[in-house]
């Protein structure tokens, strides 16, 4: 591929996104150098043994490949490819990242295993000064190859990584069929040579190699785990992990958690890798213990062998009792009302974002493990209806009878309309899991984008019960007794009441929201944000995609916020936030900060952080 210099890439997190950039072509002859850092020992055995980036094809370049190969004969399937455009040298960007197959077997003397990734016409940069990293499945960097001069990449796997030139090349004139390989005979990457362009062998023998010596088979081990042995603040909601010290296959059963309260906690894995995540699917209950396992007979390397031992792993989940993560709040300026704005907002922006449907997690399975049913894993307690729902099955949409959907606490229609932002990216406020709450369809709808407001019968305001459940709710026909009310229409004029139980709840994340949104662009992304405020002027609470987006009643908020006050589930949901999202929402943990003054305070024209 012919690079455009101003070509750049954006990588992003959402638990990633990738973007690639399209480059024109350019003419002339180029030349190649290739660069590579020597592997680590532990990697030494996995390197890029040939490929093929440029050639004489008028209409552009063929056959584009990096092949891989491992002495061993590992699988490759937990490592990557990821490609720089250095047209910056000093600062070059990433512009792809492909995983590598698991390849095949292959004998050239003693038995490896060869895998390479293919690119389209043109899918590889000609330089100068471009080149691609090879990275292992815990995020190292096994090799870092340039080529047509030295680079240093400014993000991605290789961020701060030099390369170093050998002097072989492949030019605009180059016979396509051709490609860069590595010739001589051993086990590790040190006993080759690169050569200039021969015809191609991707998936075969190199010309001119011969693997020997290839190191004896030792069994697998564990390297790490997460959470650590002794953990005492493992989040309720967190996925565990372990790194091998190689790719193994893992048999039902290999990795099992046994917790004091929560009992066998079913975990889900992939069948093989090297950094294995395992989900609970669940929120584990706060300060129990627990224990994760490793069974070592359950795991076996590609050549049958096992671990020595089980790995066990026993700690704690953290406590629900309000307790935050050691420094969290360090930075927090109490000083005036403007600096604990600023300063709260400096520490909860920039959160991990989700899409609200679709991937693997999405805020549908984020919720569901937020709002279960504390007496039931496998149901949700909705936040209006005191309903228990059974997880995904009463999803809305799934059929007949009530179901369950996503509240949006602050409506998304005043000042953030839809699921993705001004980048394509999912639109954080949209997506946002603090405000977002599972409650009954139907009184969502009844909600609408009602503001939050005292709503009372004699006011003619019409009342939506709620189920007895958990030791609350149920009853009707007294106000406000233990039901919503609600009035319409819908927009300004209306209003709605949340039932006592979890008034403070949605006061809660509605003051969240308009201290996390702030205007200006993400710090991460650059995606566009809102500025969400808060407000007892009705008229200023209207449909709008512009900012500032109003939202209300602040008095009224204030006043949920002081009679319910955050109790332990609402603590416990903070955390399984948290641990998805990495930010938390300050007016649980400091319930003390949400004060009229605060919401209503000017943007200081210095934002003064606690160092």
């Amino acid at each position: 591929m012919r690079k455009s210099v101003s070509g750049c890439s954006l990588a992003v997190s959402v638990r990633a996104l990738s973007v690639r950039n399209v480059f024109a072509r350019r003419a002339g002859v180029l030349s190649l150098a290739i660069a590579a850092l020597l592997p680590s020992m532990a990697s030494a055995a996995v390197f890029v043994n040939e490929f093929h980036y440029d050639d004489a094809t008028s209409s552009g370049d063929v056959g584009e490949r990096i092949e891989v190969v491992a002495t061993a004969g590992e699988t490759l399937s937990d490592y990557r490819i990821v490609l720089y455009n250095g047209a910056t040298p000093s600062a070059a960007v990433q512009y792809d990242s492909d995983p590598v197959p698991a390849g095949s077997l292959v004998t050239c003397g003693g038995t490896v295993r060869i895998a390479t990734v293919s690119y389209p016409t043109n899918g590889l940069q000609n330089g100068p000064n471009d080149g691609f990293a090879l990275v292992d499945g815990a995020g190292n960097v096994v090799q870092f190859l340039s080529y047509e001069g030295q680079i240093t990449a400014s993000g991605g796997a290789a961020s701060g990584k030099t390369s170093v030139n050998l002097p072989v090349s492949e030019s605009g004139s180059t016979a396509a069929g051709t490609s860069l390989q590595l010739s001589g005979s051993g086990s590790q990457y040190s006993n080759f040579s690169w050569q200039n362009s021969a015809t191609q062998t991707f998936g075969a023998c190199n010309n001119g190699q011969t693997f020997s010596g290839a190191p004896a088979n030792t069994p697998p081990s564990v390297a790490s785990t997460v959470p650590a042995a002794g953990t005492t603040t493992f989040p309720a909601a967190g996925d565990l992990s372990v790194v091998f010290s190689e790719a193994v296959n893992l048999a039902a059963g290999a990795l099992t958690l046994q917790c004091a309260t929560s009992g066998a906690v079913t975990l889900s894995y992939p069948a093989s890798g090297t950094n294995v995540t395992a989900s609970t699917g669940t929120a584990l209950h706060a300060g129990e213990a627990c224990t994760f396992t490793v069974v070592a007979s359950k795991v076996t390397d590609s050549g049958g062998l096992a671990p020595a031992a089980n790995t066990v792993v026993n700690f704690s989940v953290a406590g629900g009792g309000g307790g935050t993560p050691t420094g969290y709040y360090s930075h927090v300026n109490t000083s005036s009302a403007s600096q604990l704005r600023c300063s709260l907002h400096e520490t909860i922006k920039g959160h991990t974002v989700y899409p609200y449907s679709g991937g693997t997690t999405n805020t549908w399975s984020i919720l569901e493990i937020a709002d279960e049913d504390p007496n039931n894993s496998g149901r949700i307690l909705d936040a209006y209806r005191n309903r228990s729902f059974v997880k995904v099955t009463d999803r809305a949409g799934s059929g007949s009878g009530l179901k369950y959907n996503r509240e949006h606490t602050w409506p998304n229609s005043l000042g953030f309309g839809t699921a993705t932002g001004n980048k394509g990216l999912p639109n954080a406020p949209y997506t946002d899991t603090h405000m977002l709450y599972l409650t009954d369809s139907a009184y969502n709808a009844d909600r609408g984008n009602k503001p939050y407001a005292n709503c009372s019968l004699s006011g003619g305001c019409g009342e939506r019960v709620t189920e007895a459940n958990g030791g609350y709710g149920g009853g009707s026909g007294a106000y406000p007794g233990n039901s919503n009310w609600f009035k319409t229409p819908d927009g300004n004029a209306g209003s709605f009441e949340v039932w006592g139980h979890r008034k403070g709840d949605m006061a809660r994340a509605v003051m969240y929201m308009a201290i996390r949104y702030e205007g200006g662009n993400d710090a991460n992304t650059g995606q566009g944000e809102p500025d969400l405020e808060l407000t007892d002027d009705r008229s200023k609470i209207v449909i709008t995609s512009s900012s500032p987006a109003y939202m209300g009643l602040l008095s009224t908020l204030l006043q949920w916020h002081q009679a319910d006050p955050p109790d332990a589930a609402e603590k416990a949901r903070n955390e399984v936030i948290f641990s998805f999202q990495g930010n938390r929402n300050p007016f649980i943990d400091h319930p003390e900060w949400a004060t009229s003054s605060l919401f209503t305070s000017a943007k200081p024209a210095n934002c003064q952080l606690i160092p």
